[in-house]
């Protein structure tokens, strides 16, 4: 792929092949941006994963140090009952039926879907539509939960999911060009320790790439060492 001159440049001021430290990567990212704009500060890792299979998935999440900016639309299915509490907690779409009609019509305008677990089994059918996106409520990133309020203030605040696809990639957005390099390796630090927690299922030193970038920009490989169980 052919790279425009300012692109060419910023890759002159660091090592493609080096794997470089959180300390001497956070320092370096700001600086490697050829965005016009505040851009996102990107993680791609790959876990090294020895099978396809089903409990080999990882995933989980974190609220990261400090905050990115990116505000999540939140959307909450459940009995009347709790309908209030996830409006005052300031979830964007509140309902049961209606809700669900649309989800099923195809109208997915929100960034994660929050159910009680008395309404799971009404939308068992959502799991086609709402599955291969990754909206599909699940008691393991706290979006099954009776404690509405609670969940739905946390992703109002800045909870972000990860999730191992097919290719057992991690993908991510964990912080912004503007923060200093020391919050910039908080959050790296934070979201690469969430991720080795959960997975120890694989091995206790499960990282077979981290790639740190700008939105625009190159990719800083990540000495991971300092990872381990």
């Amino acid at each position: 792929m052919k790279r425009g001159k300012k692109y060419n440049e910023v890759t002159k001021s660091f090592d493609k092949t080096k794997k470089y430290s959180l300390d001497e990567a956070s320092k370096l990212l700001p600086g490697l941006s050829i965005s016009k704009f505040e851009g996102s500060i990107e993680i791609h890792l790959t876990i090294d994963a020895k099978s396809k299979k089903k409990e080999c998935t990882v995933r989980g999440s974190i609220t990261l140090p400090h905050q990115t900016g990116a505000s999540k639309k939140v959307a909450v299915i459940a009995e009347s009952k709790d309908q209030k509490k996830a409006t005052d907690a300031g979830a964007d779409k509140v309902g049961l039926d209606d809700l669900i009609k649309e989800i099923e019509g195809g109208k997915i305008d929100f960034d994660v879907l929050i159910a009680t677990p008395e309404v799971m089994p009404r939308i068992a059918s959502l799991g086609r539509v709402l599955g291969p996106k990754g909206l599909l409520p699940n008691p393991k990133n706290q979006t099954v939960t009776t404690d509405i309020e609670r969940v739905v203030k946390s992703y109002k605040a800045g909870k972000l999911d990860f999730k191992m696809d097919e290719a057992f990639g991690i993908h991510a957005k964990i912080g912004r060009t503007r923060m200093t390099p020391e919050q910039i390796k908080d959050n790296l630090s934070s979201f690469l320790k969430a991720v080795l927690n959960e997975a120890k299922i694989i091995s206790p030193t499960p990282f077979k790439s981290v790639v740190v970038s700008p939105s625009m920009g190159p990719g800083v490989k990540i000495e991971t060492k300092e990872f381990t169980l």
